[in-house]
């Protein structure tokens, strides 16, 4: 009865260690990179960007202020227009964005082109993290256009980006 009574408990460890190396491994899988989903696509097409190919786009800066940094700071990462384009460039005329902790927001892909909005990976040049909201914050240049200064955009500041649902 004793042996019997170890080996349950060693499962029983061994399945609490394998809950905490998949707990463990969850800022590992949002850093693997981003889903992308075209709902205009017949039947919808989901595209997993690795965290290579996202790199390989060209990186952009935006330096701003937001409410959720001090003073100004500068982001740095790939064009959202560019990542579109990757995926294939359809007449999207909105693109639900999903966070880790399941935050979603609907904007209109006319915002991507027309403020330049990019999907940042780095923050005065550190790459960000889960705790620094990374590791993609999508971020508009907020100081560069007057009709910005809306807390419309500020709740579009969204951060953990895990999910792209185009439409």
């Amino acid at each position: 009865m004793a042996q019997w009574g170890r080996g349950r408990l060693t499962i029983v460890i061994a399945a609490a260690l394998s809950v905490t190396v998949a707990l463990l491994s969850g800022p590992r899988a949002l850093a693997s990179g981003i889903l992308v989903r075209d709902l205009l696509a017949t039947p919808p097409i989901e595209t997993q960007l690795s965290m290579e190919q996202l790199e390989a786009l060209e990186p952009h800066v935006i330096a701003t202020r937001t409410e959720f940094t001090d003073g100004e700071v500068r982001f740095e990462g790939p064009l959202v227009t560019d990542l579109l384009r990757f995926v294939g460039d359809r007449a999207w005329s909105s693109a639900k964005i999903t966070a880790a902790n399941d935050y979603a927001i609907d904007i209109p892909v006319s915002d991507f082109k027309a403020y330049g909005v990019i999907l940042a990976r780095r923050m005065n040049g550190r790459e960000l993290s889960r705790r620094d909201k990374g590791p993609f914050w999508l971020m508009y240049p907020l100081d560069d256009f007057k009709e910005l200064q809306d807390p419309v955009y500020n709740n579009r500041l969204i951060w953990q980006v895990v999910k792209i649902e185009l439409k």
